[in-house]
């Protein structure tokens, strides 16, 4: 009897580790529209995903508006300490914010800009889109690849500035989406910003250990280029260029 007892325990054990083993495996990865991970000529916005669906798809088209907004003109403000090394100028610190200025723009702006439009829902966002052409050709829906390669350099081009923005999900998913995003129009105001204090410094002939900037960097037609999700890490990265 002892001997049974200790082997159903044997098996109990095993069954247990097996079952643990298998809790851990990676989640499975959402699917997105191929319009989502590599918009052209288009806005999108993201809303949370409510019981009553009308309004998550109601948030998502005021956050579209706002982006809208936001990446045909905004500013970024704010105030930027450099430390000059061997290396050249190195960021030490900014207290960096998007300024937007009030805008009446409104769904119906967008349905005058854009002539296409479509949703899409995962099971923790809303997703809506505006685009200037079909997007019968972009409605694919596409696994996130496992690796990116802008993500640890971003391209380079003399027609135009390219900046990363990045966030982990400590947030819902369309406001990680979102802060990434943000984050993106930030730096490519710090590179903007940094290129210029190089050539003032450069231009005066100045040699100096540190110095503050105040940042007042004017943004115009940004555009969202392609969005990656690490399906490793679950960081969000957004590449945009001006």
């Amino acid at each position: 009897m002892k001997k049974f007892i200790l082997g159903l325990l044997a098996v109990l054990l095993i069954l247990s580790c097996a079952s643990s083993q298998k809790s851990i495996n990676a989640p499975t990865q959402t699917k997105y529209p191929k319009w989502f991970i590599t918009p052209q000529n288009a806005v999108i916005g993201y809303g949370p995903v409510y019981y009553i669906k009308e309004s998550g798809a109601r948030e998502a088209t005021k956050s579209a508006v706002d982006n809208f907004v936001k990446l045909s003109h905004c500013y970024v403000l704010g105030t930027q300490t450099y430390i000059q090394s061997i290396k050249g100028l190195d960021l030490v610190y900014d207290s960096l914010f998007i300024h937007v200025e009030d805008s009446p723009a409104d769904e119906k702006t967008l349905q005058k800009y854009f002539a296409h439009a479509d949703t899409f829902a995962t099971k923790d966002m809303i997703i809506v889109i505006y685009s200037r052409s079909s997007l019968d050709a972009l409605k694919e829906l596409l696994l996130f690849t496992e690796n990116c390669q802008w993500v640890d350099t971003p391209p380079q081009d003399e027609e135009y500035v390219y900046a990363i923005g990045s966030c982990s999900q400590i947030f819902n998913e369309h406001k990680a989406w979102y802060s990434a995003e943000n984050n993106a129009i930030l730096n490519l105001a710090r590179k903007i910003s940094m290129n210029n204090a190089v050539e003032v410094l450069v231009n005066d002939n100045k040699l100096m250990s540190k110095f503050n900037e105040n940042v007042n960097v004017e943004l115009n037609n940004i555009e969202v280029v392609e969005r990656w999700k690490d399906p490793k890490t679950n960081v969000y990265y957004v590449l945009i260029r001006m």
